[in-house]
């Protein structure tokens, strides 16, 4: 058996994407759906409030293309706190108009195939990833990934060492994107049906592309690395949430 990384772990996380049905929403009269969105308001304003606390965090997005109409980004202390977040959102009148198409249930995370902190500095770097204020940039792109477990190619047999040097590189190739990319990582192994979630925050969505691009040259990605899908989006605050949904 070979060595397995150690991990840090900080809050849950749930990514959430919903499909609003247009056509029975826009039926609705202009009052009910103004009820509606103050409903959901209310609890828009209760997760601000953790944030402002420092008990999670949260983001919300309209996505691009056909996959879904709203995203959610989701930090929090407990998994069965966000247990109680998804299920007040099932409550609420707006969500009677919403389909739930797809989720992903993870726990930030950092490896400590570098090492771990030796220093303050080190840990606030660290704690940074593990318990983010998600940063409110105007582009988002989400993606879960595994890595390769097959005859001549499985991550999980490879010794330490070989693992080590993969990751090495690849974290040099991330470092090059630092004040382009805030990437977050999220670890779903027995959460969820694959094993990481990535996501990314930018100014530009162009350097999605980019980074993405050169880190399938690198072997960890090359080689061992298995993307399912991609979804990207558009960040929406109150004010534009609200645009988005009182037509």
């Amino acid at each position: 058996m070979e060595q397995p990384v150690e991990t840090l772990e900080g809050w849950y996380c749930l990514h959430l994407f919903w499909k609003l049905d247009w056509a029975a929403w826009k039926k609705q009269p202009r009052q009910v759906r103004q009820l509606a969105w103050h409903e959901f308001e209310k609890q828009l304003q209760i997760w601000q409030g953790n944030e402002t606390n420092n008990h999670g965090s949260s983001y919300n997005f309209n996505v691009v293309g056909h996959k879904a109409d709203l995203g959610m980004m989701l930090l929090r202390e407990k998994m069965s706190d966000l247990n109680q977040v998804e299920n007040s959102l099932l409550k609420l009148r707006l969500f009677d108009f919403m389909t739930e198409v797809n989720s992903f249930v993870s726990v930030t995370e950092v490896g400590t195939y570098g090492g771990k902190p030796h220093n303050d500095r080190g840990w606030q770097y660290v704690n940074q990833h593990l318990m983010p204020i998600l940063p409110k940039k105007p582009y988002i792109c989400f993606y879960p990934m595994n890595k390769a477990r097959k005859n001549g190619a499985n991550w999980y047999t490879l010794p330490y060492a070989d693992r080590k040097e993969m990751m090495h590189e690849h974290g040099f190739i991330g470092r090059k994107y630092a004040g382009k990319i805030w990437q977050f990582i999220t670890g779903a192994i027995a959460f969820d049906d694959q094993e990481w979630g990535v996501t990314l925050f930018a100014e530009d969505p162009l350097v999605f592309k980019k980074i993405v691009t050169e880190m399938r040259y690198a072997s960890a990605s090359a080689i061992y690395g298995d993307f399912p899908y991609f979804i990207c989006g558009s960040y929406l605050n109150t004010a534009k949430l609200k645009d988005f949904l009182l037509i």
